[in-house]
């Protein structure tokens, strides 16, 4: 039974300074903050617990939070399991020109992005996208394909190091939800998510580790 353990990266900069004053990340490199690499530090203390996981390859997005990330959970395996190349197919969702500034001056920039219902829901939508950006069926479209190259080779657990976005999109090309019903799913730093494959071709979210 093979199971893909889906992991957001460790706190990174962007985030700790989101919890103070909105900034759009999107794909901008940002590094970790020391919470977020103790974050993944402890994440592999979990992930290499023989008892509950059997991780035999590992990825990440090739955006640093998330590379990082999985150097920092590799150490705590005593038989690391086999790094694969980085992969930009599951980085965040592009936001284009916004990326690395703040609503207030993206709003000011662009009003038609906070009052117009043809634009205003470009952070979470099916279609509309930021400027030069993507929407969330560019990223479901991205990320599945690639991690359905990867499955061949995996005979038991596959950790995936990734993002927010990416993974809702993820859980919803995976088990077959509609995507808007996985964009409410909390995706906190560091916390394993985990989908078992329970058939052919059948996948299922059947432990979400991370609280609610």
């Amino acid at each position: 039974m093979r199971r893909v353990i889906l992991l957001r990266h460790g706190q990174s900069e962007i985030n700790a300074i989101q919890e103070r004053q909105p900034v759009f990340c999107g794909q901008l490199e940002t590094p970790l903050t020391e919470l977020g690499r103790r974050q993944a530090r402890e994440a592999g203390k979990l992930l290499a617990d023989p008892w509950r996981f059997q991780i035999s390859h590992a990825v990440s997005s090739a955006l640093g939070r998330a590379t990082e990330t999985l150097d920092l959970i590799l150490p705590a395996f005593s038989s690391p399991p086999q790094k694969l190349p980085a992969s930009t197919a599951f980085n965040e969702r592009s936001l284009g020109i916004f990326e690395g500034h703040t609503e207030e001056d993206v709003f000011r920039r662009f009003p038609q992005y906070r009052d117009d219902p043809r634009f205003r829901s470009f952070r979470a939508d099916l279609i509309q996208k930021a400027p030069d950006g993507e929407n969330l069926q560019d990223v479901r479209h991205r990320a599945a394909t690639s991690l359905h190259a990867l499955l061949p080779i995996i005979t038991s657990d596959l950790l995936l190091v990734a993002h927010c976005q990416t993974i809702r999109c993820l859980i919803s090309a995976m088990t077959g939800r509609e995507l808007l019903q996985t964009l409410n799913l909390q995706i906190p730093n560091a916390q394993p998510m985990i989908l078992t494959e329970t058939s052919v071709a059948t996948w299922e979210l059947t432990s979400n580790m991370a609280p609610t």
